[in-house]
């Protein structure tokens, strides 16, 4: 069986759904910081795109008291993390679904839908920011984090100095950007760069790349830390998009 490319994203988070928050903390820090761009509404329905184990569903949930919340990941596995951590608290009404945040089978009538660090797996991120953005009411909001266009510019260099190609992710200008980041990551060796994103999930490549033999992997890692020291930049961009 053939696997879509979202397909193959979600088997591969699902693959380290146990021990994600253990090596997640990026995803952690920027789940705290887009919680602090939360806007204001007023009593209405929220939905979570990409939830993963919980990072940003525990700012929301705690945010908005008066709100029903609709939960979602691609992974099962993540899905049922989640759940088992939020699906009663306080009474409220929380739902939890396994749905393709960029084929959403839900009606149009969320006044928040909020993501964090889930649009870099689209396919297209712009049009499935307009899908989601056109399942708000009048006056809701659409709020996001994600990978910026230039993030991991030390493992970039390693590749093209090796003469490799490269296998990132390779994110649009995207609309509604209110506020940008630089995350300089100490990982200690190249080594622990890479296990730190296989631990989560997040190597796998854009559509129609192939890995890289490892002789050619080593090669670039190696020139990552006698380059850089093992320092990799993540750039992510925050934005809100109003209905």
């Amino acid at each position: 069986m053939t696997l879509s490319p979202n397909q193959r994203v979600a088997r591969a988070f699902a693959a380290h759904a146990a021990d994600y928050e253990h090596h997640a903390c990026l995803q952690a820090r920027i789940a705290a910081q887009l919680a602090s761009l939360l806007p204001q509404i007023d009593q209405a329905k929220i939905l979570e795109i990409g939830c993963g184990t919980g990072f940003l569903t525990r700012h929301l949930v705690d945010h908005y008291n008066h709100c029903d919340f609709l939960i979602t990941d691609l992974a099962p596995e993540m899905v049922e993390r989640c759940r088992t951590r939020y699906q009663s608290i306080n009474g409220r009404a929380i739902r939890f679904a396994v749905m393709d945040g960029e084929a959403p089978e839900c009606k149009a009538d969320f006044g928040l839908i909020a993501m964090s660090m889930t649009l870099q797996w689209f396919t297209d991120p712009v049009s499935g920011l307009q899908r989601l953005k056109d399942l708000l009411k009048p006056g809701g909001f659409l709020l996001y984090a994600t990978l910026a266009p230039d993030s991991c510019p030390e493992w970039s260099r390693a590749l093209d100095v090796c003469g490799l190609r490269h296998g990132m992710i390779s994110m649009p200008e995207l609309p509604g950007v209110i506020e940008r980041e630089s995350c300089e990551i100490n990982y200690g060796n190249a080594i622990a760069f890479l296990r730190a994103l296989r631990s989560i999930g997040a190597n796998t490549p854009r559509p129609g790349y192939a890995p890289l033999p490892p002789g050619n992997l080593r090669a670039a890692l190696r020139r990552l830390e006698k380059d850089h020291g093992a320092r990799v930049t993540w750039r992510i961009v925050y934005g809100l998009i109003s209905a």
